[in-house]
């Protein structure tokens, strides 16, 4: 009886009275081989043509290997053609990927997964197509409803090149427009446009800021949420003596709405809560200076 080889790792199996002064010698390649497929990292440069991955029987070959590589610089899609065997891999993208370009693990007759640049993703093959895995398997529910939670250990992280959060530090996590920075929570101050009725949207920010320009009168918010606090800063500009009037949902102390300081460059601060989305309370902190 001849020798024959496994279906999934092409390990040689030995014949019945075959070999008998070379046992050690075969063994001993198939150990290597065994080896190989549980740690062997093998690189695959890639550029704009398909690669196939070498599959041998008995040898050493690239589809074998735990561990992919993609290296180079990928000019155009292309596929990585694996043995269509059951395994899995881990691949990691490593290649420069130009722009509308895209890396396919696949089987020669089956679907595949796309490899995202600089991506160390886990694929496995069930001896026709490619998967990977998916939220269901990481725990995380479907991407529909994902809940990243709401403690400050369970943020998510954002980094500090995002245009919309200059400055930040690389520990501060953002939820919505609210940013957590180690212990404590900040936000930005949103700019509000000047004008005869200056208009507030909360879902922009918590906390505004306004160069008075002449007498205004403060709008409704929109998109108020019961609860939500922050305060609104209140400049006179180089003239000073502007006034500023109350939308009905302003709701102050004795129904009494409050008077700004007028001098030129004054500031005030007006600190407000959400008490429903027509009912805002709020009160003024006058003449803020040294």
């Amino acid at each position: 009886m001849t020798s024959s080889y496994t279906t999934n790792l092409r390990f040689e199996k030995q014949g019945d009275g075959e070999n008998p002064n070379s046992w050690g010698t075969k063994i001993n390649a198939v150990t290597d081989l065994v080896d190989e497929a549980l740690t062997a990292y093998t690189t695959i440069k890639v550029s704009s043509v398909n690669v196939t991955l070498t599959s041998n029987n008995g040898s050493s070959d690239q589809s074998r290997s735990a561990f992919i590589e993609l290296s180079g610089t990928l000019t155009a899609s292309m596929n990585v053609v694996i043995p269509a065997v059951k395994k899995s891999y881990v691949v990691y993208n490593n290649a420069t990927v130009s722009a509308g370009t895209a890396i396919t693990v696949k089987t020669a007759a089956g679907t595949g997964i796309s490899i995202p640049a600089t991506a160390i993703q886990l694929i496995i093959c069930d001896s026709v197509s490619v998967h990977t895995l998916n939220t269901e398997g990481l725990g995380l529910g479907t991407a529909a409803v994902l809940d990243i939670g709401t403690s400050i250990n369970q943020l998510m992280p954002v980094s500090t090149s995002d245009a919309r959060y200059v400055g930040l530090s690389t520990t501060d996590t953002i939820v919505g427009t609210k940013i957590f920075s180690g212990k404590a929570v900040v936000a930005p101050h949103v700019s509000l446009v000047d004008a005869a009725s200056i208009a507030v949207n909360l879902d922009t920010g918590v906390h505004f800021h306004v160069v008075l320009g002449g007498n205004r009168t403060l709008s409704l918010p929109t998109n108020a949420r019961q609860g939500q606090v922050g305060h609104i800063y209140l400049k006179q500009d180089g003239t000073g003596s502007r006034t500023l009037g109350y939308n009905t949902a302003w709701k102050f102390a004795s129904g009494t709405a409050p008077t700004l300081t007028t001098s030129i460059n004054s500031v005030d601060m007006l600190v407000y809560s959400v008490r429903t989305s027509t009912e805002i309370d709020g009160f003024i902190v006058n003449d803020l200076k040294r």
